[in-house]
């Protein structure tokens, strides 16, 4: 986990889901991730957009404390809500899909979904008929109903990854971090998990980190935008007011122009 420092932290404000305080991720010799300080809201859909290298998945694993055999060094204080951010990971407070999820078990995909409540459960309990329920519903949600007493070695990779994103559902945390989530999935599935996104912090006050690598979208469903390069922060805030051409085109070295369309902004 982050090592916790003996610094002073800054009051907890009221609407922070995140403080991040003197970070440095490195790899041997090479620093791979810096940030001074960053405050995250809570209760808002947070995407983090920039370059490959950038810094972005890095930033979540910081959070989660997923370095334990890759040779990272983590250093700084990470805090949600106040807390140590360990102590509410050892919670169970955050739920999280990454980019490669593994499928491996000898799992029907209903078996699977289930396993998002297992953190909640004693060994000696199983999920019961409303956890059942639950994980039919958004089976039906993304479209998996028919495949739900099927292997999970079987599904195709958009299949696996919107099985991924009902599991974490199903663990019905405050937190959500998703490290491109919309990774194999075509358009029809992408516009409906984020929009999906977009109903749980509006309608379920939940708090949502996202990378993204399609600007288009960060853009149109996100509330907040963090923008990284080179393992620095270099702009937050809302959509409008980050993601400028200028500075877009700057960050991602090629030219990059936003169009007005009916639907909103299109970037090319």
């Amino acid at each position: 986990m982050p090592q916790i420092t003996q610094k002073s932290v800054a009051p907890v404000k009221s609407n922070e889901l995140l403080l991040m305080q003197d970070i440095q991720i490195a790899h041997k010799h090479k620093v791979l991730l810096k940030v001074e300080s960053l405050s995250l809201p809570s209760q808002k859909l947070v995407a983090f957009i920039g370059p490959n290298g950038a810094g972005k998945s890095t930033l979540l694993h910081a959070i989660l404390g997923q370095h334990t055999g890759t040779g990272l060094h983590i250093a700084g204080h990470i805090s949600a809500q106040g807390q140590p951010i360990t102590d509410v990971l050892r919670q169970g407070q955050v739920a999280w899909v990454g980019q490669h999820e593994r499928f491996e078990l000898p799992l029907t995909v209903l078996d699977y979904a289930l396993l998002g409540v297992s953190p909640n459960l004693a060994w000696y309990q199983r999920p019961n008929t409303k956890h059942v329920s639950r994980a039919q519903h958004l089976l039906h949600d993304f479209e998996l109903t028919a495949l739900k007493n099927d292997r999970v070695q079987t599904l195709s990779g958009g299949e696996k990854q919107r099985l991924a994103i009902v599991r974490a559902l199903m663990q019905d945390t405050e937190i959500m971090m998703f490290d491109e989530p919309t990774n194999h999935l075509d358009i029809r599935h992408q516009r409906f998990l984020l929009h999906y996104l977009q109903s749980l912090v509006r309608h379920q006050h939940k708090s949502i980190l996202v990378v993204l690598h399609d600007l288009t979208h960060a853009n149109r469903y996100t509330d907040e935008v963090v923008l990284l390069d080179k393992g620095h922060v270099v702009a937050q805030g809302s959509p409008k007011t980050v993601m400028t051409s200028e500075r877009l085109s700057k960050v991602y070295h090629v030219d990059i122009k936003a169009h007005h369309t009916e639907d909103g902004l299109v970037f090319v």
